[in-house]
């Protein structure tokens, strides 16, 4: 798998703190992958939490093998994922993990499933990566170094006009009361729509093939955090429907655009609705 290695390792001379992290972040990636196409190829079992989202064997393993790496490496920082909850640090930086995003999709034997690995600190996204294992590709993201994709910077379209824009509409089913009526005026914006396309939405945004994400009630921080990054240092805006910046305790719907003036167009639509 091509993955931001290269990139990270040769943007300046020497390593920083951050890309020792990073170089971490991208083990993980690769470990995931490596597990969860194994165990997607093969027999898979399908269980469901109280909540009635699916739980396979590739979550737990995958985060148990990560937090394992995690606490050995840096024994000082936070971790947060999905399937075993948050340990506190005592630093800066917390781990957010999702080791399968799309668990539903992962489970029912179809593609768009991806791993999620982000870094806050202070609260704030500061990494991230969204890894396509069965597609072979990932999105690797870090403050102040862009976002990487198959080897090279990529960046949002720039997209200003809403009516022109490609509008990514997350699961249908993740819309709440509160928020149905601004999910079916966006669902009616746009030039094409594609639906379900879940966190490689986000990735597809960062190199310019959508110019708006929308995402329902039911996200939590380890769906959030990873996407931050990525859109973000490709020059686009990610923030929940009011336009609030997204940290650590971000949870629910969420919306991110590929410029500003795009965005604003967006949370008017979501806000109108």
């Amino acid at each position: 798998m091509i993955s931001g290695a290269v990139y990270f390792a040769n943007e300046r001379q020497g390593m920083s703190e951050l890309d020792t992290f990073m170089n971490t972040a991208l083990e993980l990636a690769e470990i995931a992958s490596k597990r969860s196409v194994e165990i997607w190829r093969g027999d898979l079992s399908v269980s469901y939490k109280q909540d009635g989202s699916s739980l396979t064997q590739a979550d737990l393993s995958i985060e148990t093998e990560w937090r394992e790496i995690l606490r050995q490496r840096f024994p000082d920082h936070g971790i947060l994922g999905e399937e075993f909850g948050s340990d506190t640090g005592q630093s800066a930086f917390t781990w957010v993990l999702d080791p399968i995003d799309g668990t539903r999709s992962f489970a029912a034997g179809l593609l768009n499933y991806a791993s999620l690995i982000a870094l806050c600190r202070d609260g704030l996204p500061v990494l991230g990566i969204i890894d396509l294992p069965l597609s072979s590709v990932r999105y690797s993201a870090l403050e102040g170094r862009g976002t990487v994709f198959s080897g090279r910077r990529v960046y949002t379209s720039g997209q200003t006009d809403l009516n022109a824009s490609v509008v990514g509409i997350g699961n249908p089913d993740s819309y709440q009361p509160s928020s149905c009526a601004g999910y079916r005026a966006l669902s009616s914006a746009g030039r094409l729509r594609v639906f379900d396309g879940g966190s490689p939405a986000y990735g597809a945004l960062s190199r310019g093939l959508i110019d708006v994400c929308i995402n329902g009630d039911d996200l939590e921080s380890f769906d959030i955090c990873a996407l931050c990054p990525v859109v973000q240092q490709a020059g686009g805006v990610i923030s929940d429907w009011k336009g609030q910046p997204l940290t650590l305790e971000s949870q629910g719907a969420i919306v991110a655009s590929a410029s500003q003036r795009l965005h604003e167009s967006a949370l008017q639509v979501l806000s109108s609705g």
